[in-house]
């Protein structure tokens, strides 16, 4: 093998390295165990984890082909207004989830029947479908701008010879990054489906600590990049 083609081979294995590091950034554990403690299966967990990692992937994609195509470098004020950006998606995110736990009580409906009243319990029990499709995605697409990538994608792209060797850079960092976020998605859906099923006060305790934990991070991120 060629010098050339051992560095190019090298430098794509850790694309995909890097990949499986980058998925487990503070902000990206956060942004997901909200969905994930919002439907705690563990199946559906991946699947968040993976469509995070999707809106990720394109937006990687999107600013590489800017330097790949164009050449194009960003001004250092961009990677500052990404970062903000997903500090207020974790505030976003933690209020989001808070109230949705909040709105997760039994209640009692009362309805009028002929000649009769009755009374039943109706549950609003996690997994109920308030996740959006996309909303997984575009977190995702909103962290895909942030700091780290510029770092491990950005900047090793320009360095390679040839524009197909770049996307598979980018191919293989994403796929890294998706194989580790779904990994990350299931096991905490299994974490958060066990302590439902143990008791609703210690998965209320659990979702309320994550939360917060998520607010804290938010507001930590927003005052480094104010």
């Amino acid at each position: 093998m060629e010098a050339s083609s051992f560095q190019s081979a090298l430098l794509l294995l850790t694309g995909l390295v890097l990949g499986i590091r980058h998925a487990f950034d503070r902000d990206h554990v956060a942004a997901v165990t909200h969905f994930v403690s919002l439907e705690p299966d563990p199946l559906k967990s991946a699947w968040f984890g993976c469509r995070w990692a999707i809106g990720h992937a394109l937006t990687v994609l999107i600013l590489g082909s800017l330097i790949i195509l164009f050449h194009l470098k960003f001004d250092p004020s961009f990677e500052r207004y990404a970062e903000l950006a997903v500090g207020v998606s974790l505030l976003i995110l933690g209020i989001w989830r808070l109230v949705l736990l909040m709105q997760e009580r039994r209640h009692e409906h009362r309805h009028a029947h002929v000649k009769t009243e009755h009374t039943h319990l109706h549950s609003h029990e996690p997994g109920r479908g308030h996740v959006h499709w996309f909303a997984p995605t575009l977190v995702g697409m909103v962290h895909g701008a942030s700091g780290t990538v510029e770092l491990f994608v950005l900047i090793p792209i320009t360095m390679m010879a040839a524009a197909w060797l770049a996307y598979i850079y980018i191919g293989l960092f994403s796929l890294g990054c998706a194989v580790s976020m779904s990994g990350y998605g299931y096991l905490a859906g299994r974490f958060y489906h066990r302590a439902n099923q143990t008791g609703r006060k210690i998965y209320r305790v659990l979702v309320i600590l994550t939360s917060l934990s998520g607010l804290v991070l938010g507001v930590i991120w927003i005052l480094k990049n104010v």
